[in-house]
């Protein structure tokens, strides 16, 4: 099996962030247990952050009070895809969001440098297109993608879920955000 990108080429981060609250930037423990069910476009953009623009630390508190300010999330909706690609163009990335209508369109972007968040259901398991938001952190010939899915439940839960290509693809709502360096 071939790979072309590892998950080894950016981090992992959970959505759980009340383990380590006040190292996160939460000003009390209830606060990050609030967010814990609800960080996880705040997860992705840290592992793109990460990938990317590696010397960028910028704390999950940080962003979600930033995000909040610019309108990105509501209770109803989640994380609004805009909203995310805004902040990373803030912290200097070209942020792209697209619609993936075939699968050789969305592999072609992933063969490509750079990152991507996908909005997918909550696990390959049980039905759902979306609802989550994750990143693709590799692939492998053939047809399997390495997937960062954060959880709420663990620290490490979720790094480098390997998934198939057409499951990933059930599970898949088509939209995404590409991200790159200028």
């Amino acid at each position: 099996m071939t790979t072309h990108l590892t998950p080894a080429a950016g981090p992992f981060y959970s959505s759980m962030v009340n383990h380590d609250w006040q190292a996160l930037g939460f000003p009390a423990l209830k606060a990050a247990r609030f967010w814990d069910t609800r960080s996880c476009g705040v997860a992705c953009l840290r592992m793109v952050y990460g990938r990317l623009k590696p010397g960028l630390d910028v704390l999950p508190a940080t962003i979600i009070e930033e995000l909040l300010r610019a309108g990105a999330y509501s209770e109803q909706f989640g994380w609004n895809h805009e909203g995310l690609a805004l902040h990373a163009r803030k912290y200097g990335l070209e942020a792209e969001r697209m619609h993936f209508r075939t699968q050789e369109t969305f592999m072609a972007a992933v063969r490509e440098s750079g990152a991507i968040i996908v909005s997918v259901g909550h696990s390959f398991e049980t039905e759902g297109k979306s609802g989550h938001l994750a990143v693709v952190a590799g692939i492998t010939e053939p047809g399997h993608l390495w997937i960062h899915l954060p959880s709420s439940r663990h620290p490490t839960h979720g790094k480098a879920v390997c998934v198939g290509l057409t499951t990933f693809w059930d599970h898949f709502s088509g939209r995404g955000i590409r991200f790159s360096i200028p």
